[in-house]
């Protein structure tokens, strides 16, 4: 079969290897968003049909330093919206996977995503034992964001919030989430201002607290800015805003620039109200991150949601993204 129209999440296919952002649109990037654009964050096989199972050619690499922990790499199975099974896959080898597909209607939806821990380069794809067709083409939603969005620390990359919203709405994701970065880079700005989205989702601001230390004034505006690029590429477009998640040791600790996390979070929102109201831009929403979870959904870390974090923040951004598309 063909490759391209069943491998959903990617942008392009370089050299075999599905790719969020092609590399040409990367030359003015930092590098820690270059490496993290590496990790196929959401990239999956989706397929409908009556195939009893599914046949990836592909060549793994080496652990991906940005992909979220996990103890082994795997491709893993949702049909109609539910986990199904995982097949595990070793790194740096070249091999044909096989996974089986349940009993189901043929117009279920079949989606496989990659392993995450490897940068995986996909050659063939085989329907065997009926047969298989792409899914079709939904509302197709960009996601920008930090780790989190990338999905870290699920234990599936399936389980990452972008995932379960997707799954949830029904919508085509694209994830542009880079772990270690999401700062408001503006370059990544004009690329999201000029990729094609019927929605698009912003959440960042935890790594401005700690890896690039912000005030609140300097986020607020710069908030501003990556807004108004955005904007000029997506004039209409739904635009999602989700503020950082509670981090309780950032909350009321301040960085070297004298803000708290509570402080950058405050001044996102607000920049985020003055944008819409400045504008009169109806399509602009926020839906605010603070209590979105609780300290029993975070990972051990103390920085990053849990499985049922994860979980949490997606049906919330479910919920939030029916509306504003409806």
């Amino acid at each position: 079969m063909d490759v391209n129209p069943l491998l959903l999440g990617a942008a392009s296919i370089e050299h075999d290897r599905p790719v969020r952002v092609p590399s040409a649109a990367m030359e003015r990037w930092a590098a820690d968003t270059v490496q993290a654009a590496r990790v196929p964050a959401g990239v999956r096989v989706g397929l409908a049909g009556d195939a009893q199972a599914v046949e990836v050619d592909v060549r793994t690499g080496d652990v991906l330093p940005l992909a979220t922990p996990a103890e082994r790499g795997e491709f893993t199975l949702y049909v109609g919206g539910e986990r199904r099974g995982s097949v595990p896959v070793a790194g740096g080898t070249k091999t044909t996977v096989r996974v089986e597909l349940p009993d189901r209607d043929a117009d279920a939806s079949v989606e496989i995503h990659l392993p995450e821990r490897f940068e995986p380069r996909v050659f063939g794809i085989r329907a065997l034992g009926g047969e298989a067709r792409p899914l079709e083409r939904s509302t197709r939603w960009v996601a920008y964001g930090d780790s989190i969005t990338q999905g870290w620390t699920t234990t599936d990359p399936g389980g990452a919030w972008t995932a379960v919203a997707a799954r949830a709405t029904g919508f085509d994701l694209l994830n542009l989430g880079f772990a270690g970065a999401a700062r408001g880079e503006l370059p990544v700005a004009a690329h999201l201002a000029a990729t094609a989205a019927d929605v698009i989702s912003l959440a960042w601001g935890t790594n401005c607290w700690a890896q690039i230390e912000m005030d609140a004034a300097y986020i607020r505006e710069l908030m501003r800015l990556f807004l108004g690029m955005v904007r000029q590429g997506h004039p209409e477009t739904p635009i999602l805003v989700l503020s950082p998640v509670i981090r309780p040791a950032a909350e009321q600790t301040r960085n070297g620039s004298g803000a708290t996390l509570s402080d950058l979070r405050d001044a996102l929102e607000e920049a985020v109200h003055t944008f819409r109201d400045q504008h009169a831009d109806p399509q602009l929403h926020l839906l605010a991150g603070a209590e979105l979870i609780t300290t029993e959904q975070l990972d051990a870390d103390g920085i990053h949601p849990n499985d049922a974090g994860h979980a949490a923040i997606g049906a919330a951004a479910a919920e939030a993204l029916a509306r504003i598309v409806a």
